[in-house]
Protein backbone atom coordinates (compact mmCIF):
# COMPACT_ATOMS: atom_id res chain seq x y z
CA UNK A 1 0.00 0.00 0.00
CA UNK A 2 1.44 3.37 -0.87
CA UNK A 3 1.51 6.66 0.87
CA UNK A 4 1.28 8.81 -2.17
CA UNK A 5 -1.01 11.87 -1.81
CA UNK A 6 -1.14 12.00 -5.45
CA UNK A 7 -3.08 8.72 -6.14
CA UNK A 8 -4.33 7.27 -9.45
CA UNK A 9 -7.39 5.27 -10.19
CA UNK A 10 -8.22 4.37 -13.53
CA UNK A 11 -6.50 6.95 -15.35
CA UNK A 12 -8.02 9.40 -12.55
CA UNK A 13 -5.60 11.23 -10.41
CA UNK A 14 -6.51 12.32 -7.03
CA UNK A 15 -4.32 15.45 -5.93
CA UNK A 16 -4.10 16.83 -2.42
CA UNK A 17 -3.98 20.12 -2.97
CA UNK A 18 -4.20 22.51 0.03
CA UNK A 19 -7.37 24.70 1.09
CA UNK A 20 -7.56 28.44 -0.01
CA UNK A 21 -5.88 30.50 2.88
CA UNK A 22 -9.59 32.25 2.46
CA UNK A 23 -11.34 29.14 2.83
CA UNK A 24 -9.41 28.02 6.16
CA UNK A 25 -9.70 31.70 7.91
CA UNK A 26 -13.69 32.17 7.21
CA UNK A 27 -13.99 28.50 8.61
CA UNK A 28 -12.09 29.34 11.59
CA UNK A 29 -13.64 32.97 11.93
CA UNK A 30 -17.27 31.51 11.71
CA UNK A 31 -16.23 29.04 14.91
CA UNK A 32 -15.22 31.41 16.44
CA UNK A 33 -18.04 33.73 16.26
CA UNK A 34 -19.96 30.96 17.03
CA UNK A 35 -18.23 30.22 20.51
CA UNK A 36 -18.50 34.16 21.27
CA UNK A 37 -22.70 34.17 20.15
CA UNK A 38 -23.46 31.26 22.18
CA UNK A 39 -21.65 32.32 25.51
CA UNK A 40 -23.16 36.22 24.82
CA UNK A 41 -26.47 35.41 24.12
CA UNK A 42 -27.07 31.99 26.10
CA UNK A 43 -24.66 31.57 29.02
CA UNK A 44 -24.25 35.11 30.44
CA UNK A 45 -26.51 37.08 28.70
CA UNK A 46 -26.26 39.72 30.77
CA UNK A 47 -29.35 42.72 30.60
CA UNK A 48 -30.40 41.13 27.20
CA UNK A 49 -33.01 38.94 26.77
CA UNK A 50 -36.02 38.76 23.72
CA UNK A 51 -38.44 39.72 26.37
CA UNK A 52 -37.10 42.57 27.49
CA UNK A 53 -36.39 44.05 23.97
CA UNK A 54 -39.99 43.38 23.07
CA UNK A 55 -40.96 44.85 25.69
CA UNK A 56 -38.81 48.13 25.08
CA UNK A 57 -40.34 48.22 21.53
CA UNK A 58 -43.99 47.77 22.87
CA UNK A 59 -43.57 50.60 24.96
CA UNK A 60 -42.24 52.69 22.85
CA UNK A 61 -44.68 52.01 20.09
CA UNK A 62 -47.22 52.66 22.90
CA UNK A 63 -46.12 56.04 23.92
CA UNK A 64 -45.72 56.89 19.60
CA UNK A 65 -49.40 56.32 19.38
CA UNK A 66 -50.53 57.14 22.50
CA UNK A 67 -52.18 60.74 21.63
CA UNK A 68 -53.15 59.12 18.19
CA UNK A 69 -54.99 55.89 21.25
CA UNK A 70 -56.97 59.03 22.93
CA UNK A 71 -58.18 61.26 20.42
CA UNK A 72 -61.67 60.45 20.64
CA UNK A 73 -63.86 63.57 20.37
CA UNK A 74 -66.98 62.32 22.33
CA UNK A 75 -69.48 64.25 21.34
CA UNK A 76 -68.27 66.91 19.13
CA UNK A 77 -67.71 64.58 16.40
CA UNK A 78 -65.48 64.18 13.54
CA UNK A 79 -61.84 66.64 13.97
CA UNK A 80 -61.04 65.91 10.30
CA UNK A 81 -64.57 67.26 8.84
CA UNK A 82 -63.66 69.03 5.35
CA UNK A 83 -59.68 69.13 5.92
CA UNK A 84 -58.88 68.18 2.18
CA UNK A 85 -55.47 67.49 3.71
CA UNK A 86 -57.28 65.10 6.36
CA UNK A 87 -59.53 63.77 3.83
CA UNK A 88 -56.59 62.55 1.46
CA UNK A 89 -54.80 61.04 4.19
CA UNK A 90 -57.58 59.01 5.16
CA UNK A 91 -58.55 57.98 1.00
CA UNK A 92 -54.34 56.63 1.28
CA UNK A 93 -55.48 54.98 4.66
CA UNK A 94 -58.38 53.22 3.50
CA UNK A 95 -56.59 51.83 0.00
CA UNK A 96 -53.92 50.33 2.00
CA UNK A 97 -55.99 49.26 5.37
CA UNK A 98 -59.55 48.58 4.58
CA UNK A 99 -59.89 48.53 0.60
CA UNK A 100 -58.86 45.05 0.84
CA UNK A 101 -62.55 44.00 2.53
CA UNK A 102 -64.38 46.82 1.46
CA UNK A 103 -63.42 47.23 -2.18
CA UNK A 104 -61.26 50.32 -3.95
CA UNK A 105 -64.43 52.43 -4.07
CA UNK A 106 -65.91 51.17 -0.48
CA UNK A 107 -68.76 48.67 -2.60
CA UNK A 108 -67.52 45.96 -0.24
CA UNK A 109 -65.95 42.73 -1.22
CA UNK A 110 -66.08 40.19 1.79
CA UNK A 111 -66.66 43.29 4.02
CA UNK A 112 -70.31 45.67 3.72
CA UNK A 113 -70.93 48.13 1.35
CA UNK A 114 -70.21 51.22 3.25
CA UNK A 115 -71.75 54.17 0.31
CA UNK A 116 -75.17 52.78 0.89
CA UNK A 117 -77.41 53.40 3.90
CA UNK A 118 -77.27 50.23 5.66
CA UNK A 119 -75.31 50.11 8.36
CA UNK A 120 -74.86 46.39 9.93
CA UNK A 121 -73.39 47.34 13.60
CA UNK A 122 -75.40 50.88 14.29
CA UNK A 123 -77.62 53.25 13.17
CA UNK A 124 -74.44 55.01 11.13
CA UNK A 125 -73.51 57.98 13.22
CA UNK A 126 -70.36 58.82 12.98
CA UNK A 127 -69.39 57.86 16.77
CA UNK A 128 -70.61 54.63 15.58
CA UNK A 129 -68.53 54.39 12.63
CA UNK A 130 -65.44 55.18 14.82
CA UNK A 131 -66.26 52.57 17.55
CA UNK A 132 -66.81 50.21 15.13
CA UNK A 133 -63.61 50.74 13.73
CA UNK A 134 -61.61 51.22 16.83
CA UNK A 135 -62.90 48.28 18.22
CA UNK A 136 -64.05 45.86 15.63
CA UNK A 137 -66.70 43.70 15.38
CA UNK A 138 -66.86 39.96 17.15
CA UNK A 139 -68.53 37.26 15.04
CA UNK A 140 -71.31 36.16 17.41
CA UNK A 141 -71.10 32.48 16.21
CA UNK A 142 -67.60 32.21 17.90
CA UNK A 143 -66.99 35.35 20.65
CA UNK A 144 -64.22 33.66 21.80
CA UNK A 145 -62.97 34.39 18.70
CA UNK A 146 -61.17 37.93 18.96
CA UNK A 147 -60.19 38.34 15.45
CA UNK A 148 -63.82 38.90 14.83
CA UNK A 149 -65.44 39.46 11.49
CA UNK A 150 -64.27 43.05 11.66
CA UNK A 151 -60.63 43.80 13.50
CA UNK A 152 -60.12 46.16 15.75
CA UNK A 153 -57.88 49.40 14.52
CA UNK A 154 -57.25 50.98 18.10
CA UNK A 155 -53.99 49.62 17.94
CA UNK A 156 -52.75 49.75 14.43
CA UNK A 157 -54.14 52.86 13.45
CA UNK A 158 -54.88 55.09 16.71
CA UNK A 159 -57.69 57.48 16.55
CA UNK A 160 -56.66 60.03 14.71
CA UNK A 161 -56.15 58.13 11.78
CA UNK A 162 -59.27 56.27 12.27
CA UNK A 163 -61.24 59.88 12.14
CA UNK A 164 -59.15 61.05 8.64
CA UNK A 165 -60.32 57.85 7.33
CA UNK A 166 -64.07 58.75 8.45
CA UNK A 167 -63.48 62.01 6.89
CA UNK A 168 -63.02 60.25 3.73
CA UNK A 169 -66.16 58.20 3.98
CA UNK A 170 -68.53 61.01 4.74
CA UNK A 171 -67.20 62.91 1.40
CA UNK A 172 -67.27 60.29 -0.57
CA UNK A 173 -70.10 58.91 0.92
CA UNK A 174 -73.67 60.87 2.08
CA UNK A 175 -74.99 58.35 4.43
CA UNK A 176 -72.80 58.63 7.70
CA UNK A 177 -75.04 60.50 9.90
CA UNK A 178 -73.04 63.96 10.57
CA UNK A 179 -72.87 65.02 14.27
CA UNK A 180 -72.98 68.54 14.83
Amino acid sequence: MSHDPNKEFDGIRQADNKLPTWYTVSFIGTIIFAVIYLIFYHVYPGDWSQEKQYAAEAKAHSELYASSQTASTGDAGNPFRGDADAIAEGQEIFTSTCSACHGPDGKGVIGPDLTDNQWFNGEGSEQMVFNTVMEGVVNPADPANKRGVMPAHKTTLGATRVWKVIAYLEETNGNIKVEE
